[in-house]
């Protein structure tokens, strides 16, 4: 039963998930010093997404329920930091007010 939920809380965050990836985008101009750190929340979220992809493929829940979640945690910053854009989306980010 335990296996159950886990298996069904790792594919809820990993949808959550793949629907911030569309939705979010860097938020300061190409030419800014803030770019570059930018593109490595960027990089940073999509890796630990990949790396929960795989840990879900392998049966491994409770990893890919961490890696999501270190994934969602770097859009999130970036986001609350002002550096990435959520496109307004109060529902699956924390922004600033």
């Amino acid at each position: 039963m335990i296996d159950g939920e886990l298996k069904a809380r790792a594919e809820k965050y990993l949808k959550l998930e793949e629907e911030a990836l569309l939705k979010i985008s860097i938020a300061v101009p190409a030419d800014s010093s803030l770019y570059t750190i930018a593109e490595d929340f960027m990089r940073m979220a999509k890796d630990y997404y990949s790396d929960a992809k795989s840990f879900i493929a392998k049966e491994d829940y409770i990893n890919c329920i961490s890696a999501v979640n270190y994934s969602y945690g770097w859009l999130d910053a970036g986001v609350r930091l002002g550096i990435l854009s959520g496109s307004g989306d109060h529902r699956l980010f924390v922004h600033y007010r």
